[in-house]
């Protein structure tokens, strides 16, 4: 089976783990974990802690992205710095401790913990600073940072080279006391890695200060980090050159509390703050690890607890087919809860959000009622994004648009601040997804493809959610149809009846007194009456005749239509006695108008002059091109008003009524345009 780069990182991060249990192993055989030897100039469990942490969280990255140099350079830092430590410890141990081993072995060890010591660490550490967030240097002018710690750890091994490794291993103070040579390249070398350190911290803060939103966030916890490296070697090489070039217990401490500090930095950039994306690699490798135990473990146990209960016999071929059976059945219905704990961890509460839309989306088949599925989206829109109000709006064409809000009970503005995600499908837009982050972030690259993936499932459902919303109101709107039409064939049942009634009112007050009369004087004449005698009977009978044509014709009299408005209302008022009551303007007179407005205005005055008891006044004029018929002092409530309110709508005016006086505007061309009306008494003749 060929190494692949992945396996080489995780191969690594195995080896540093080793070279840990090795060096506590030492350690605690020689000087103590707990001396002051032990945590403030050996630097365990600290350093050791950061070197193996750096190596696994090296691993990681490359497992997701094997061509990320940051990946690499945790990877080799983190074992090189281990294998420094045990093999430092272990130098101590044998020449000073009374450790196994020849002195020739120890100090060549203890020689190449000199090569692989702080100084690789704090090099490779300027180096990864440089590289944060994306692998790539912000420009290329900061590649002579890189290039200073590269020279500054050669120089540094230049100068441990010299010495050699007797003095380099055996020496407790100044190892190149002695030789200028090296004392001058140590010195270079850590100046120029210190150098390159800082200016390294330096291109973090510039890259933090012109980041935003997600990137922000992750350059910002490792710039933290990077922060207390730099001040924790301030402190050391100041605390230094005051103890006469002796490492003090405390200042070591704070450096080596800075390491560990930084790895947690780190690991939190990359995992809280999805750096390299490592969220799959996460996940599937949680699931494998707690597949391979449970596997091991229910193996183990039932091939132990079957061969107690069975003895011997338990051994072979059937008790591991039995064994291994046992334990795929017992894991298939843990598989699905691994998994989702597996995506818990890798992707914290984004996880949940695709739980939701996936049962959302099976949903949708069973046309969920509006109520359910805007809600639905809301929340997992929300949650996708740790939203601290997300609102749902599901356009509708044939009424209001349905807004949902989510938590429940926030409110639903108009026009959202936040960022919005419209919802469609191939017939066009049908709402849109609102979320209001907190303030001081903003919605990420993967935030916003996750919404824009809940809107697409989300489309289906509402193009449902629309087709039925739109048919409840076409149905809304037929049954208030049907009730107007109820109500409109009720008025018109309701106005033939009133018709009728005022029928047989003006027929009993018209017509049958004058014919009731007649008939009496007939049945008392004498027999053999002459002309005049009969004279009067006949203008009676005439009298109750042109009431009874006048009744029969309805609005429409004969001279209405032949000589116009004026003509028909001052001959009704005549007959009925009140001519003095109506007063026509002459501009009315002389003027004829549509046959419809004429129409309206007889009637409504009709109705006015022949109510008990009669309008003081009524009077018709014109005013900016409308015929306007005033009624005043007739009791209003005693007006059939729907049926005066009906014909005048039916003409195009208005009736309006204010208190004792109703007044009337119907549209009419100017007088001068109209063709002239004849006079009642033409009309007559």
């Amino acid at each position: 089976m060929t190494l692949s780069w992945p396996r080489l990182a995780w191969v690594l991060a195995a080896a540093s783990a080793l070279f840990v249990l090795a060096d506590t192993a030492i350690v605690a055989g020689s000087i103590g974990l707990l001396s002051a030897r032990s945590l403030g100039i050996h630097g365990w469990p600290l350093v050791d802690l950061a070197a193996v942490g750096c190596a696994v969280l090296g691993a990681i990255i490359i497992g997701a992205d094997r061509r990320q140099p940051i990946g690499w350079l945790l990877s080799v830092t983190g074992v090189v710095t281990c294998v420094s430590m045990v093999c430092e410890s272990y130098t101590r141990w044998a020449l000073f401790e009374g450790g196994p081993g020849p002195a020739r072995l120890a100090e060549l060890v203890g020689w190449l913990s000199a090569f692989s010591g702080g100084s690789f660490a704090l090099a490779g550490l300027a180096i990864t600073f440089l590289l944060v967030p994306n692998g790539h240097l912000m420009s290329r002018r900061w590649r002579w940072v890189a290039v200073c710690a590269v020279l500054g750890y050669v120089s540094f091994a230049v100068g441990v080279a010299r010495i050699g490794p007797h003095r380099i291993s055996t020496r407790e103070n100044d190892t190149a006391a002695n030789d200028t040579v090296a004392s001058t390249l140590f010195a270079l070398g850590i100046l120029a890695i210190l150098a390159a350190l800082l200016a390294s911290v330096t291109c973090l803060g510039i890259r933090l200060h012109r980041s935003q939103g997600q990137e922000r966030r992750q350059i910002r916890i490792v710039a933290l980090g990077a922060a207390s490296v730099g001040l924790a070697l301030v402190i050391l090489l100041a605390t230094e050159a005051t103890n006469g070039g002796r490492q003090s217990v405390w200042s070591s401490f704070v450096l080596y509390v800075s390491y560990a500090f930084l790895l947690v930095c780190i690991t939190l950039a990359v995992l809280r703050y999805r750096l390299y994306d490592v969220e799959v690699f996460i996940s599937r490798g949680f699931v494998v690890a707690v597949a391979a135990a449970f596997a091991a473990g229910g193996y183990i146990g039932l091939v132990v607890g079957l061969g107690r209960l069975a003895g011997e016999r338990s051994g072979g071929f059937w008790a591991s087919l039995v064994a291994m059976t046992a334990v795929a059945l017992a894991f298939q219905p843990l598989r699905r809860a691994v998994v989702r704990l597996a995506d818990r961890l890798a992707y914290g509460r984004r996880a949940a959000p695709y739980d939701a839309l996936a049962s959302f989306s099976r949903r949708i088949g069973r046309s969920p009622a509006p109520g359910d599925v805007l809600p639905a989206i809301a929340a997992a829109a929300g949650q996708a994004v740790a939203a601290e109000r997300a609102v749902v709006r599901l356009a509708v064409e044939a009424g209001d648009d349905l807004v949902e809000a989510w938590p429940a009970g926030a409110t639903a503005p108009n026009d959202p601040d936040g960022r919005v995600v419209p919802i469609a499908d191939e017939h066009g837009a049908l709402g849109s997804i609102a979320v209001d982050v907190p303030s001081g972030r903003d919605v990420r690259a993967f935030e916003q493809r996750m919404l824009e993936d809940i809107a697409d499932q989300a489309a289906v459902a509402f193009r449902n959610v629309r087709l039925q919303v739109e048919l409840a109101a076409q149905v809304a709107r037929l049954d208030e149809r049907t009730r107007d039409l109820d109500a409109s064939r009720r008025r018109i049942i309701l106005a033939a009846d009133t018709e009728r009634r005022r029928l047989e009112a003006a027929l009993e007050r018209e017509v049958l007194p004058a014919m009731k009369a007649l008939r009496a004087d007939l049945v008392d004449a004498p027999a053999g009456v002459d002309e005049l005698t009969v004279a009067p009977y006949v203008d009676s009978a005439t009298l109750a005749l042109e009431a009874l044509r006048e009744l029969t014709r309805g609005i429409y009299p004969m001279l209405l239509t032949r000589s116009g408005l004026s003509a028909a209302l001052t001959s009704f008022a005549e007959r009925r006695g009140v001519a003095d009551v109506l007063s026509i303007d002459p501009d009315v007179r002389a003027s004829r108008y549509a046959e419809r407005v004429e129409a309206a205005a007889y009637f409504c005055c009709l109705e006015a002059l022949v109510r008990e008891p009669a309008p003081s006044q009524i009077v018709v004029t014109t005013a900016e091109d409308h015929l306007v018929v005033t009624v005043q002092g007739s009791r209003v409530d005693g007006l059939d008003r729907w049926g005066m309110a009906d014909r005048v709508e039916a003409a195009g005016g208005e009736l309006v009524e204010d208190g004792d006086v109703l007044t009337i505007r119907l549209p009419a061309a100017p007088a001068a345009t109209a063709r002239p009306a004849r006079s009642a008494a033409g009309a007559r003749g």
